[in-house]
């Protein structure tokens, strides 16, 4: 009989909901700032490889920038191709600069996001990229970059509420 489970399952308490939604916050907000650097350093490195002109100065503009989803990388865009024009770069300083940067944007939004967010939010990386999809088609850039931490805390309620001792995320 002492193996049986008790008829009630624990229940967690809402200050312990409380500390794991701003846990999972937390986590969201690390992964951003982790990919932004991930980026800062890409965008450095290849506009330097890319001869682009004053490429320290956009490529860490640009890399600030990416901490805001879509609408960071076109005022990124904005911002890089005027850098390189006023320094005097010419009109195929300003397409690698683009291309550079469309390789970035690939890069955060097929493997990046995906995988550094799903992996702080113990979201797989298939469904993150789904969610921030939606987010965006839906919610323009607040919506994308809402996306997942909104799904994780969702989870957490609904764990909460079917009385799931489950770890925090």
């Amino acid at each position: 009989m002492a193996d049986i489970a008790p008829l009630t399952p624990r229940r967690r308490s809402f200050p312990i909901l409380l500390r794991d939604a701003a846990s999972t916050i937390f986590h969201f907000l690390r992964g951003q700032v982790l990919i932004s650097l991930i980026l800062t350093g890409f965008h450095l490195a290849g506009f330097a490889l890319a001869d682009v002109p004053l490429w320290w100065a956009s490529g860490l503009l640009v890399g600030a920038l990416t901490l805001i989803p879509y609408l960071g990388f076109l005022v990124g865009a904005v911002g890089g191709a005027l850098l390189t024009v006023l320094a005097g770069g010419d009109h195929w300083a300003v397409v690698r600069l683009l291309a550079v940067m469309a390789v970035g944007q690939a890069l955060e939004a097929f493997y990046l996001t995906p995988t550094i967010v799903g992996r702080r939010l113990k979201l797989h990386p298939a469904l993150v990229f789904v969610l921030v999809l939606a987010g965006a088609i839906f919610f323009g850039p607040l919506g994308a970059f809402l996306a997942a931490p909104v799904a994780a805390i969702t989870l957490l309620v609904w764990r909460f509420a079917r009385n799931q001792d489950e770890p925090a995320a």
